[in-house]
């Protein structure tokens, strides 16, 4: 007999943040939503363990800069519910964190997507930083879009979504991005946007019914990319020579996913971005076929 499907709902927040930790207690109350509130690691007390699954070398060359100790404790954050849904074998979990608002009717939202078969997604996103994302103007950042989930539509992206305040995550992902976040080299929503590293394929659902509010000063404060302030030459083109490889492996990546056959003589050759391609088609099967 098949294990009946387990959902629960996680609000990621500071101990020192009351203010918002009482407005997303009354938000999920008033969404008819049970949530366990997560004390999110504070960037500003992080243990030498911690800090020591930051690479620093990696952050330059991929994220193209330093992290900041506030993006790492958010990252270390998120991993921590993963890490739960692991241990406690949670099939499916909602992830928010305490800087939102959204549709009244989120519940039964989330309720819909949960009613998809579980091979057609790994991770939905809910919320966008980026507008092209959330009110897309072109096909291309519109991508393609695959059902209808009660009043909205579930679109598959190749580009990046940011964001990272509220997701959809199976379980398997989580154990996905646990094994990623060994070392953390940018912030946890571009982290789940490299496909081609960790096999999960974006997914957003719009119109979105999640978006960030700016009711309380920010405890992350500004991200690493925003505080640089300038990068000697060698750093530029590691920088380059990174985003080179990053656009071939989305090709390989894409060719794989909507060519498998193709995609699986790349993966015998050890191409890992499409072997991340062949597990997001067929989960754990696809090692085995490959």
């Amino acid at each position: 007999m098949d294990r009946p499907l387990t959902f629960e709902v996680f609000v990621i927040s500071l101990d020192r943040a009351t203010e918002r930790r009482e407005y997303m207690r009354t938000l999920v109350a008033d969404l008819g939503l049970n949530a366990t509130i997560i004390s999110a690691v504070d960037g500003k007390n992080l243990r030498p363990e911690q800090r020591a699954r930051y690479n620093r070398d990696r952050a330059r060359r991929v994220y193209g800069c330093e992290m900041s100790d506030n993006e790492i404790g958010c990252y270390l954050s998120h991993l921590s519910i993963y890490a739960k849904m692991v241990e406690h074998r949670i099939d499916a979990a909602l992830i928010l964190e305490d800087d939102i608002s959204c549709v009244p009717n989120l519940k039964s939202v989330v309720e819909d997507v949960l009613k998809l078969p579980e091979s057609s997604w790994q991770v939905v996103r809910l919320q966008s930083s980026k507008r092209v994302v959330s009110h897309p103007s072109d096909a291309r950042s519109a991508g393609e879009r695959l059902t209808q989930v009660g009043e909205r539509d579930i679109f598959r992206l190749k580009t990046s979504v940011l964001g990272g305040c509220a997701y959809l995550i199976r379980l398997d992902a989580a154990r996905a991005m646990l094994r990623r976040g060994e070392q953390i080299d940018m912030p946890i929503d571009q982290t789940l946007d490299r496909y081609w590293e960790n096999g999960i394929v974006p997914y957003v659902l719009r119109p979105m019914p999640v978006w960030h509010e700016d009711l309380f000063e920010s405890e992350i404060g500004k991200r690493g990319r925003v505080v640089v302030s300038r990068e000697d030459r060698k750093v530029v083109r590691r920088r380059r020579m990174q985003r080179m490889i990053d656009s071939m492996n989305k090709r390989i990546f894409w060719l794989t996913f909507r060519v498998p056959s193709v995609g699986g003589v790349i993966a015998r050759l050890g191409v890992q971005s499409a072997r991340m391609a062949l597990i997001a088609l067929w989960g754990s099967a696809a090692v085995v076929w490959e």
